[in-house]
């Protein structure tokens, strides 16, 4: 029989490539997942700098993925310290002025200064659980942030030569005239709580940057005191005390997106942006109360009111910093650890009504003149250092 040599090595070798495909497949479709792919390949910027930056699958999608690719998928843990201040807009409660009361109790207000709580810094903490999913590689994450922040300021009057004209307080003057005092004092504190719950994507758009658009559920809890304290002047013989509460929760739909910006050795500069508009309620109160300061001590409520509404309300996330990252085992764990400069805008959170008794006559000041009522206003905003971790397994 005549055979031609040439014409038969081709076709035996594509026969066996054909054979042993088949076989993959098959034994691919006998179990419920299929073995680990093997790990994605690392870019390294140069050596002896290896797998600082993961390229994830390839072939799969025309964006390649971050992570890892595995059958499994991949642990995330995040946990975060931060110290941040935060200030909240229309907390003004009194006014120095360089003008000392008239005889007919009037003030005017000559050089004056506004006088608001000073923010302090304080520490707080992010806690973090997310999956890396084989699926195209997208993530979940579960995100929770606490932060207490607190602000105080207080003021004096010099004797007979300027005065205070306070701007929390419904309190009629018993001399008549404007009302004034000679040492006020305010305390602020927020207690806030976020949980974020996303959903995203981190893929390579070059050889330096990476993208991560997320979309989620964002839950807050804002609670806001604020206390006011004034003494002397008109409230010569009392101790006036304003405590206000301003609190909010809500839930709503959040976007944003994540980019990474890769230098070399596993350094990268990062930048994320967010979007969340949250429907929940407001609960505001205000409570006003004189005591004498001499005994009996006598407490005279002058003021109490509360408010309950419902409404939408916007916040918005900026973050801005470097940070290290590192895998390891052949590219199946990485470790990120990243300094950032963080800041939160909570629009319009100042609810809190400002009550104030104008137009007294000196002749009957308890039964003259109006209570004026207007809305403070304001944003709440928190700023500050974060210092992040992150270990993917």
């Amino acid at each position: 029989m005549n055979w031609n040599k040439k014409a038969f090595l081709p076709a035996a070798a594509l026969s066996l490539v054909v054979a042993s495909k088949s076989l993959s497949a098959t034994d691919a479709m006998s179990s419920d997942c299929p073995p680990p792919a093997p790990p994605a390949p690392c870019y390294s910027v140069e050596k002896p700098c290896c797998c600082e930056q993961c390229l994830g699958p390839e072939n799969v999608a025309a964006t390649a993925a971050v992570r890892p690719y595995t059958c499994g998928g991949d642990v995330v843990i995040t946990v975060a310290g931060f110290y941040w201040n935060a200030h909240q807009d229309g907390l003004e409660y009194a006014i120095e002025t360089n003008s000392a009361p008239a005889a007919n109790g009037s003030v005017n207000i000559f050089n004056g200064e506004f006088k608001k709580p000073h923010a302090h810094w304080r520490p707080g903490f992010k806690l973090g659980l997310g999956y890396n999913s084989p699926c195209d590689g997208w993530d979940v994450n579960l995100l929770w942030t606490h932060f207490k922040g607190r602000a105080s300021n207080s003021v004096e009057a010099d004797d007979g030569t300027d005065a205070v004209i306070p701007l929390f307080s419904a309190f009629s003057d018993p001399f008549g005239g404007q009302l004034n005092a000679t040492n006020a004092r305010g305390k602020w504190s927020v207690k806030l709580d976020l949980v974020d719950l996303e959903l995203g994507r981190e893929f390579w758009v070059s050889k330096y940057l990476t993208l991560r658009p997320n979309i989620g559920l964002r839950y807050a809890r804002l609670d806001q005191d604020f206390n006011v304290f004034y003494t002397g002047g008109s409230f010569a013989n009392v101790n006036d005390e304003n405590e206000m509460d301003n609190n909010f929760k809500g839930i709503g739909p959040r976007a944003g997106l994540d980019t990474v910006w890769h230098l070399r050795c596993g350094f990268s500069i990062f930048g994320n942006a967010a979007l969340s508009i949250l429907y929940g309620r407001f609960h505001v109160s205000e409570q006003e109360t004189t005591s004498l300061s001499a005994v009996p001590f006598t407490e005279t409520t002058i003021l109490s009111a509360r408010e309950r509404s419902h409404t939408s309300k916007g916040i918005a996330d900026l973050i801005l910093g470097v940070q290290y990252q590192t895998m390891f085992c052949d590219c199946r764990y990485g470790f990120t650890i990243g300094l950032a400069w963080e800041n939160h805008l909570f629009f319009n959170q100042n609810q809190l009504w400002r009550v104030n008794r104008v137009a007294q006559t000196a002749a009957a000041p308890a039964t003259t003149g109006e209570n004026v009522f207007m809305k403070s206003s304001g944003d709440l905003s928190t700023q500050g250092v974060t210092l992040n971790l992150r270990f993917e397994f």
